[in-house]
């Protein structure tokens, strides 16, 4: 799946094989994966039940709006502390305990009645999941060779896309047979599924890990930055950095356009088209499916392009550019789209178009700054939730108040354009910090 792939001058290149039987670095890539993956079935499912609950307790869209958001503001909470937090003492232990937290909170969400308690555990939940993406993109820079970065991000994060293309069915199904309740009892079990797997097999560092081959180590060392241990973190030069915040800036305006489909998606599906429960499910599927396949073929275009030119800011720039001005256009389509068709293609290419950034906003903590990579992936992420908050309650708002479905995209084609602008003009892909 990883295959070599040089991106350290020639003079530092490994002149070793990269592996020796199966690499353990591959092991933890699909335990990243699947972390994703079920952060996200976690995360999705009260989109999908949202319409059920909504009828059963006798919520509005305004109400949805603040317990979709209330996730966000729990999530938001960690995401610095959680990456300071993996780079400081290490990811294995701030992930397990992340997974196990999140999960439990999935498991006991039924139990909440009431719109303020429902968004107090959504609340709880978002602050296991905070620390998910930072520890990711710690270990990530410890264990991957920078010429695998954008391939690994791009199928770590695709991880994110899978989650929902199974959620959407799955939750579907286990709704109509057995309530919405067994949604969050089901999904949230396989949590510490995972993490039997990964106290096993997980290490902070390749150099750590018990069993893992010389000529491995060997050759992960060999083709990325030295890394020390993080004792203390050189907030001011982090917060001088334009290039930090052009990657802070652009995670922002790509998780709007996320999060609104992620959180909105099954409902405009159902309230603004007519689809049915098992319409909605089905074709639910579909944008998630295009993400998968967007995030890992750009990924891995990406790295060759990057092998081959030795260009790294212009191939981050250009799939950037590429992917948000294109998603752009297809949602200003979607505004005005009318049939049940054109609605999920539109849908599907919006998304499709946004998963390049896999390979874009992604790997970028890892070029500008390897050493501080949770830190700065903290920082984006606290970014892309605070979009997070705002955008379901903007959405429940303008729906609740103006019935208009077609002014969300319209904003959230602006807010992507806005993204372009900055990260063309400020990004980089080179490294900035020691």
């Amino acid at each position: 799946m990883i295959p070599a792939a040089p991106a350290m001058p020639p003079e530092s290149r490994s002149p070793a094989k990269q592996t020796v039987g199966w690499p353990k670095r591959i092991s933890l890539v699909i335990l990243f994966f699947t972390c994703n993956l079920i952060c996200y079935m976690d995360r999705i499912n009260i989109s999908v039940t949202a319409p059920v609950m909504m009828k059963e307790m006798g919520w509005d869209e305004a109400a949805l709006g603040i317990i979709l958001s209330s996730f966000f503001w729990g999530y938001t909470l960690l995401q610095i502390p959680g990456g300071w937090l993996a780079d400081r003492y290490g990811g294995k232990r701030v992930l397990g305990t992340g997974v196990l937290w999140w999960s439990l909170f999935t498991i006991i969400t039924p139990a909440a009645k009431t719109v303020g308690a429902m968004a107090a555990f959504r609340t709880l939940m978002g602050i296991g999941e905070g620390v998910n993406f930072p520890s990711i993109q710690s270990l990530t820079s410890r264990w991957i060779p920078a010429g695998e970065r954008s391939r690994v991000m791009g199928f770590i994060l695709s991880g994110i896309s899978v989650g929902n293309i199974l959620a959407f069915p799955l939750a579907t199904w286990i709704m109509a047979a057995f309530g919405w309740r067994s949604v969050f009892y089901s999904f949230g079990v396989l949590g510490f599924v995972w993490f039997i797997f990964w106290r096993s097999l997980a290490a902070n560092r390749p150099e750590e890990h018990a069993t893992i081959h010389p000529q491995e180590l060997d050759y992960i060392r060999n083709n990325r930055p030295e890394i020390a241990p993080v004792a203390a973190v050189p907030w001011r030069a982090l917060f001088a950095k334009r290039q930090i915040w052009a990657l802070v800036v652009n995670h922002f305006c790509v998780s709007w356009g996320f999060f609104m489909f992620l959180t909105w998606l099954p409902t405009y599906l159902i309230k603004a088209h007519g689809f049915s429960l098992k319409e909605m499910g089905f074709y639910s599927m579909l944008p998630y499916l295009a993400m998968v396949i967007g995030s890992n073929a750009t990924g891995w275009i990406a790295d060759y392009c990057i092998r081959r030119t030795g260009k790294i800011t212009l191939i981050r720039k250009s799939f950037h550019t590429i992917s948000l001005v294109s998603a752009s256009v297809f949602l200003i389509l979607l505004a005005q789209a009318q049939t049940k068709g054109l609605v999920i293609i539109l849908v599907t290419l919006a998304l499709g178009m946004l998963s390049m950034t896999g390979s874009t906003t992604g790997p970028n903590a890892m070029d500008i700054g390897p050493r501080y990579a949770g830190v700065i992936m903290g920082m984006q992420t606290t970014a892309g939730n605070i979009a997070g908050i705002i955008v379901p309650v903007v959405v429940g708002f303008v729906v609740s108040y103006y019935s208009r479905w077609d002014l969300i995209f319209y904003i959230a084609s602006a807010v992507l354009i806005i993204g372009v602008i900055v990260w063309d003009l400020f990004a980089t892909g080179r490294q900035v910090l020691e």
